[in-house]
């Protein structure tokens, strides 16, 4: 994340010298969405975990839901693990649906943020998927209700978007 982000930083700064104008709340705004990302990239899929030795060491089953009913089961398990996987799955997607509008002027549409969330949920949990058939990471399971989780939480940050950058005037100078 740190190799993201000084890579982000030098392409903006040769950028910014070059046109010699910057709005400092616009490059506020991009930098949240490359941190974002950054972070979702490695709160989902790594860390990669290379295990050595025999198959039978490192072998555990692939963890696949594809039921949202069996979402009930998770309620008999430790109460820090239900509000890890709940929470962090519904709170996971709210910045990039706030940040998707605020970046990029064709994803302003209700529809259009949401199809974005639901599809890089979809891809996090088919990567998880094959990180586990490769056993580059065999402690991530794909499971259809992170994927409904992930779409709530998109819901609720595109309504906190709308709130804040379309009633609150100062909140526009955000806006790309």
């Amino acid at each position: 994340m740190f190799l993201i982000m000084c890579v982000y930083v030098i392409t903006r700064v040769v950028l910014i010298l070059k046109n010699k104008k910057m709005d400092w709340h616009r490059e506020v705004s991009r930098l949240f969405l490359v941190l974002y990302l950054g972070v979702l990239i490695v709160v989902t899929l790594f860390p990669i975990n290379i295990i050595i030795g025999e198959y039978e060491q490192r072998y555990r089953e692939i963890v696949v839901n594809l039921n949202p009913m069996q979402f009930f089961g998770l309620l008999d398990a430790d109460f820090s693990i239900i509000i890890r996987n709940l929470g962090g799955n519904f709170v996971m997607m709210i910045p990039f649906a706030i940040l998707l509008p605020v970046n990029f002027r064709g994803m302003r549409q209700f529809g259009r943020v949401i199809m974005m969330v639901v599809a890089t949920s979809i891809v996090i949990e088919i990567l998880q998927y094959i990180w586990q058939l490769t056993m580059l990471n065999v402690w991530r399971a794909t499971d259809i209700n992170d994927v409904i989780l992930n779409v709530c939480g998109g819901i609720i940050g595109y309504a906190l978007y709308y709130y804040l950058f379309r009633r609150v005037p100062f909140m526009n100078r955000f806006i790309i």
